[in-house]
C-alpha cells in the first residue's frame, strides 16, 4: 500500500514537470543603450614653416647647346710613361703662354689637360674626353707616330680642332679639323739641301742610312731634293740599327778607297796615302749615338774633306760631349735653338727660365707656339664655334714664334721655319 502511494507521488510529480516544460517560454531582451554623443574633432590648425629667401648667388653662365666653351683649351700629352717627363714639360710651356703666371691680372684661359699615356687607346679616350664632356674648343696634342693616327681620327669624329705636334707625314689628310705644327722630314730635308748647294756649294753628295722606315724615307726625300736643285747623290750604302762596326759601309760609300789606301800604306808605310773620295758631302739620318760611332770610324780610317750632313736627330745635349770632335763642322737642322738669333726665341727662353729656373728644349718651344698660336685666334671673341676656330687657323700666316715664322698651308700642316745649326770650335751655332 505504501509502494503505491509512493508510486502514485513520483507519476504526480513528473507530470509536473512535463506541463511546465511544454508552457511557452518568453524570451526578455534588453533595450541597446543609445549610442554615445558624436564627438566634435575641429581641425588641427598647423602654421607652415618659416621660409627664408634663399641668398641671391650670381648666375652661372650656360652655353648655348651646341657651341663649346670658349675661354677652354684642351691638352692630351703623355704625362706618364716613357714621354711622361716631356709631356709635363709640354704642359709647363702651354700654361706659361696661357699666362698662369702673369702677375698683371688672372688669366681668362681654362686649360684642360689629359694623360695619352703614350698609347692610341689612351690618346683617343683623352680626345673624346676634352670633346663630349669638358666641351673644349681646340686641343693642343703632342703624339708619337703610333698614337697621333688614333688622336686623329677621333678628332675628325668629334669635330673638334686638334692641334697635333707630331713627325709623323700625313695626319691631315681627311680631316677638316686635324692640324700639324711640326717641322716635317720633308721640310728638314729642304732646307737642309737648299744650304748645302746655296751656301756650301757641294752638289755632289753621298749617304749611309738605317735601314728602318725613318732611313729608308728620308733617303728618298732627299734623292728628291737634290735632283730638283740641281746636285747628285752619288751612292746610298744602307747598315743594320743594331751594329756598332762600320767598316764595310765606309768602305763601300768611299768605293773600297779605304781598302785601296790601307793596301798602299802596308806595302810603303813611309809615304802615307790618304782615302780619296768622290762626294763633298756626306747625309747620315740618324741619332745623334750612332753618328757619334759613325763619324769616329770615319777618322779612324781617315776618311775626311766633307761635309757632314744630318737631321733634328743629331740634337741632343750630349751631341758633343765624348767623341764629339769628330763633329767639326758638321750641319743639320732643328726646330728650335736656345741660342738662336731671333728674338722670338731669346724672349721665350727668358721668360721660360724665369718661370722654371731651366732652360726650354724643342717640345717646350713647340708646345709654346702652338698654344700662343690658339689665344691668338681666341682673343677674337666672334669665334664662338669649333668650325670657325678651325677656318681662321688656316688663315694664320708669319706667326713670329720661339720656333721661327709659322703658316698653314691648304693641307692644314705647319710651314716652319728650320734653324740650320752647325758645330764650330766644339760649339753649336745658328747659320741660318
Amino acid at each position: 500500500m505504501n509502494f503505491h502511494r509512493m508510486f502514485a507521488g513520483i507519476f504526480f510529480l513528473l507530470l509536473i514537470v512535463f506541463v511546465i516544460s511544454c508552457a511557452k517560454t518568453t524570451v526578455v531582451t534588453e533595450k541597446p543603450a543609445p549610442p554615445p554623443p558624436a564627438l566634435e574633432v575641429k581641425p588641427l590648425e598647423v602654421k607652415p614653416p618659416e621660409i627664408k629667401p634663399p641668398e641671391e648667388k650670381p648666375p652661372v653662365f650656360q652655353f648655348p647647346v651646341g657651341l663649346p666653351d670658349h675661354n677652354a683649351i684642351g691638352c692630351v700629352l703623355p704625362l706618364s710613361g716613357r714621354y711622361g717627363e716631356s709631356g709635363k714639360k709640354a704642359l709647363d710651356a702651354i700654361l706659361l703662354a696661357a699666362g698662369i703666371f702673369d702677375e698683371k691680372g688672372r688669366t681668362p684661359w681654362k686649360i684642360i689637360a689629359e694623360d695619352s699615356h703614350g698609347t692610341p687607346e689612351g690618346a683617343k679616350t683623352a680626345v673624346a674626353n676634352l670633346a663630349k664632356t669638358q666641351n673644349v674648343i681646340a686641343i693642343i696634342a703632342i703624339a708619337g707616330m703610333v698614337e697621333a693616327l688614333d688622336a686623329a681620327r677621333e678628332a675628325d669624329n668629334q669635330r673638334v680642332p686638334l692641334i697635333i705636334i707630331t713627325a709623323k707625314d700625313g695626319i691631315t689628310s681627311g680631316s677638316e679639323y686635324v692640324f700639324q705644327h711640326f717641322l716635317t722630314p720633308s721640310q728638314q730635308i729642304k732646307a737642309l739641301t737648299k744650304y748645302a748647294l746655296k751656301n756650301l756649294n757641294c752638289a755632289i753628295f753621298s749617304i749611309l742610312y738605317p735601314k728602318d722606315d725613318y732611313g729608308v724615307e728620308m733617303v728618298k726625300i732627299f734623292r728628291e731634293e737634290v735632283a730638283q736643285m740641281g746636285g747628285k747623290v752619288e751612292r746610298a750604302i744602307p747598315y743594320s740599327k743594331t751594329q756598332t762596326d762600320f767598316t764595310e759601309e765606309i768602305n763601300k760609300v768611299t768605293r773600297n778607297a779605304v781598302s785601296a789606301a790601307k793596301k798602299a800604306n802596308a806595302n810603303n808605310p813611309e809615304k802615307k796615302v790618304h782615302v780619296s773620295i768622290d762626294f763633298e758631302a756626306l747625309f747620315i739620318p740618324d741619332s745623334y749615338q750612332r753618328v757619334k760611332m759613325i763619324t769616329s770610324q770615319l777618322a779612324f780610317y781617315d776618311v775626311k774633306g766633307m761635309y757632314l750632313l744630318g737631321t733634328s736627330m743629331w740634337y741632343s745635349p750630349d751631341l758633343l760631349k765624348k767623341g764629339g770632335e769628330y763633329l767639326e763642322g758638321a750641319i743639320f737642322t732643328e726646330s728650335f735653338f736656345v741660342n738662336s738669333f731671333y728674338p722670338e726665341a731669346n724672349d721665350f727662353v727668358d721668360i721660360y727660365y724665369t718661370a722654371y729656373s731651366r732652360e726650354p728644349e724643342t717640345i717646350e718651344a713647340l708646345a709654346y707656339d702652338t698654344a700662343g698660336i690658339i689665344i691668338g685666334i681666341l682673343d677674337d671673341k666672334e669665334i664662338k664655334t669649333r668650325g670657325q676656330f678651325a677656318a681662321a687657323l688656316k688663315k694664320v700666316e708669319n706667326y713670329k714664334g720661339a720656333t721661327g715664322n709659322i703658316s698653314f698651308d691648304a693641307d692644314r700642316v705647319a710651314q716652319k721655319t728650320a734653324f740650320i745649326l752647325r758645330v764650330k770650335n766644339g760649339k753649336l751655332e745658328q747659320v741660318k
